[in-house]
């Protein structure tokens, strides 16, 4: 199977340069002349880096933290970690802030990229003109992409569609609706002229182009954006569009819904689109680091130390009550295998010794033992001293002490303290364009009995075997709310919950429920459905907040 990888290098025209042949290695370079992309090798090494800065979004410690992890209802903060402010929006979280500023910029870089391959692809002499027309239409994809991330996060951006070359200092800050009629014009063209299956994996395609522009209408018609955006026909186009990905491809659900995310198998029929990410140390800058941060802290327990298996614990995010105890609570397991795929409830020793355990001194734990239990229900303390390993129920459970969340594990490192993971993200999987076509037939033509049998083959999927039924919904259960828990339950952990809690109107309420730091501090407020402008924007734009206003409330 071909894949799509690089490494990049900021160059002239902030863009990154390597190339691809049949199993696209990479010719890597640095300060490459703008001459260069001029020339049909210099074109492919442009439209190939056009991808990367969607590394700096997709698994990486300040992508989940903004999009996932933080700030929500079915994760909060970890023990350690230096942006807290957006879990809590605290004080801290304001234009200056780091991770504010970096997506903006990675996003922007991302845009350029695009719109050199767009502005240039049919200039360049010695190409085939359908090349172009394939690799122009995988630029507007992505610009697309890039585009949808700063409307969420930020709203009203400003648009080029230009290349840049030299240094900006103008810039305005265009109507959230004209952001949404760029990436859907983009869409629709990407869609025109995408072919179905790549030529080489991780190239955009097609359905992933109908998969994204379903979610991109959805999130366009909701609440939050309607004023601005979208309506009632907007929800019906992304259910036929969804509807599409589902029926007209060869994609499926896998059985297993444990084997989805499984290490080795990245590449399987469930995946309509994927972040790719090298094996190669030399090719894969920062890498997949999504690995480190759902993990508790593991290797200060008896009988353990940290291994490349079990991951280096940087314990940044912890389920939330109401993920472990509500939706995907004790009731729910008997028929829901996915608190049992998602999540690693024992730890087998990794050392032999004789060790302090449930405050009972003198407990030998052999390699290969089991180390740590974490059984998801309260024991008592004789249970636990009854057993010869470490039971964490969840009374124990605190910043470090956690079900370690296992999607994102990867044991492929070379060593136990490499941060650069190298498994593929698994950006788009059919069991999200199954719940984007319920909540599109729910919201808009109100086809509920539709919309339920797509929410019922995620959660049929879902069941442990001969527990099909017991899973099914009735119509009379399905609402938008029972729509966004099914969506936390099937696919917390891959970037989407802080988007879904903001188009569906329900991030406030929710994260003042179930979010302990939130209720804690009482900061969140209105504003916070927004991003700051980064100040770095404002101060190098002619005229300053005049010219480009800052979002209310920073």
């Amino acid at each position: 199977m071909l894949k799509l990888k690089g490494l990049f290098f900021v160059i002239i025209i902030a863009v990154v340069a390597f190339s691809c042949s049949d199993l696209l290695n990479e010719d890597v370079r640095s300060q490459v002349g703008d001459a260069r992309f001029n020339t049909p090798s210099g074109f492919e090494e442009i439209v190939n880096a056009s991808y990367t800065n969607l590394r700096e979004y997709y698994g990486t410690e300040r992508g989940h933290g903004m999009s996932e992890a933080y700030g929500v209802d079915i994760f909060h903060e970890g023990a350690d970690g230096s942006h807290k402010q957006w879990n809590f929006y605290g004080v801290q979280l304001n234009p200056s802030t780091a991770w504010a500023r970096e997506l903006w910029d990675f996003m922007y870089e991302g845009i350029n990229m695009t719109n050199t391959v767009i502005n240039r692809g049919e200039q360049i002499e010695g190409l085939d003109p359908d090349l172009v027309r394939v690799r122009s239409a995988e630029a507007r994809f992505l610009r697309a992409h890039y585009y949808f991330v700063l409307v969420q996060q930020y709203g009203a951006v400003h648009i080029t569609t230009e290349e840049t070359q030299g240094v900006e200092i103008e810039a305005s800050r265009a109507p959230v609706a004209a952001v949404f009629d760029l990436i859907i014009d983009d869409l629709e063209h990407a869609i025109d002229n995408l072919p179905i299956e790549a030529s080489d994996y991780g190239r955009a395609t097609k359905p992933a182009a109908e998969h994204l522009l379903a979610r991109v209408l959805l999130t366009g018609a909701s609440e939050f954006y309607r004023d601005d955006v979208g309506g009632a026909a907007d929800y019906d186009r992304a259910a036929a569009l969804a509807e599409t990905v589902i029926n007209d491809y060869n994609f499926s659900l896998l059985d297993d819904v444990a084997d989805v995310w499984a290490v080795g198998n990245e590449v399987n029929s469930e995946v309509v689109w994927s972040m790719q990410f090298s094996d190669d140390p030399l090719l894969n800058a920062g890498g997949n680091t999504s690995h480190m941060y759902y993990l508790t802290v593991y290797d200060v327990m008896p009988g353990m130390n940290r291994t490349i298996e079990y991951g280096r614990p940087w314990r940044r995010y912890r389920p939330t009550e109401f993920l472990y105890d509500d939706l995907l609570g004790p009731d729910t397991r008997e028929s829901d295998s996915r608190y049992k795929a998602f999540f690693r409830d024992v730890f087998y020793a990794t050392v032999t010794g004789t060790f302090t355990v449930n405050g009972v001194d003198g407990v030998e734990i052999a390699e290969g033992d089991t180390a740590i239990y974490f059984p998801g229900v309260e024991w008592t303390e004789a249970e636990k001293q009854a057993k010869p390993y470490t039971v964490v129920s969840p009374s124990d459970y605190n910043p470090n002490d956690f079900p370690t969340m296992r999607k994102h594990e990867d044991p492929t490192r070379p060593e136990m303290n490499t941060t650069a993971g190298s498994r593929d993200f698994l950006a788009f999987r059919l069991a999200e364009t199954h719940l984007i076509a319920a909540e599109a037939l729910l919201m808009g033509n109100g086809s509920v009995a539709d919309a339920t049998e797509h929410i019922n083959m995620v959660r049929r999927r879902a069941a442990w075997p001969g527990q099909e039924a017991a899973m099914e919904l009735d119509p009379s259960e399905v609402d938008l709310e029972a729509i966004i828990d099914e969506r936390g339950r099937e696919l917390l952990g891959e970037q989407f919950r802080w988007y879904d809690l903001k188009r569906t109107g329900m991030l406030l309420d929710r994260a003042y429920q179930y979010n302990p730091e939130v209720q804690s501090v009482g900061l969140m407020e209105e504003k916070h459905l927004l991003r700051p402008i980064p100040q770095t924007q404002i101060d190098r734009t002619q005229g300053g907040a005049s010219a480009f206003p800052q979002n209310p409330g920073y």
